[in-house]
């Protein structure tokens, strides 16, 4: 989590210095107002000139911190997954909560976010598959779906109940490829079904690669 994106969660907030605080609060306004007006007015509507002017900051301010629209959706699902985090930590912490249960824990609150923020799903897909591949990789790394993923499949590994004949890292990124494009098709041509049984489905065929079976072997790098 960089500095500018800690004042989301108290306990690294803390660890800021005062200038850094300053700089994660004033980017965290901007981002709240540019939500705000995209919500009231659209992405095209929520014009850099209005976010500034709402923010109380300079257009080349904004610009400095989101360079362009669709980084700030990325942001704001970055912020979005953090949360959702945090949750599955709660949960974890509970009682009796398994890798595989982490997982489809995961997909049905991803399937929330994807139903409750539909028209987000487009622009923050594209910016992902943007073919310069500064943005998308940039895009790609500000969200910390594949820890997530990461941390629940290693559990499922340790469980026996993952093949651990590809790495954690490696199932992750699956799984996100699996998630991304499950709900790039839905926001764009499936809303006449249900996205959480389009995830449920997604998931169940991803996973029938994921099992341990008869024949898999020891793990490899």
């Amino acid at each position: 989590m960089s500095a500018t994106d800690a004042v989301w969660n108290e306990d690294a907030a803390a660890q800021l210095s005062p200038r850094e605080r300053q700089k994660a609060n004033r980017r965290a306004r901007i981002l709240e107002s540019a939500l705000e007006l995209i919500e009231q007015r659209g992405l095209k509507g929520a014009t850099f000139e209005l976010i500034a002017e709402r923010s109380g900051v300079s257009r080349g301010t904004v610009f400095n911190y989101f360079p362009n629209k669709e980084s700030m959706l990325v942001a704001h699902f970055a912020r979005q997954l953090e949360a959702l985090g945090r949750r599955v930590e709660a949960r974890r912490g509970a009682g009796s909560f398994g890798g595989l249960a982490e997982i489809a824990y995961l997909f049905e609150e991803l399937a929330d976010f994807v139903a409750a923020h539909r028209e987000l799903i487009l622009p923050i897909s594209f910016e992902l598959l943007s073919p310069n591949e500064e943005r998308s990789r940039a895009a790609f790394r500000a969200l910390p779906l594949v820890d997530l993923l990461r941390t629940a499949l290693k559990r499922a590994q340790a469980d026996g109940n993952v093949r651990r004949d590809y790495s954690a890292d490696r199932l992750a990124r699956t799984l996100a490829n699996v998630f991304f494009i499950t709900a790039l098709q839905w926001a764009a041509y499936r809303q006449d079904r249900s996205v959480h049984e389009e995830f449920r489905l997604a998931l169940t065929l991803g996973l029938d690669g994921l099992r341990v079976t008869a024949q898999d072997g020891q793990p490899a790098n």
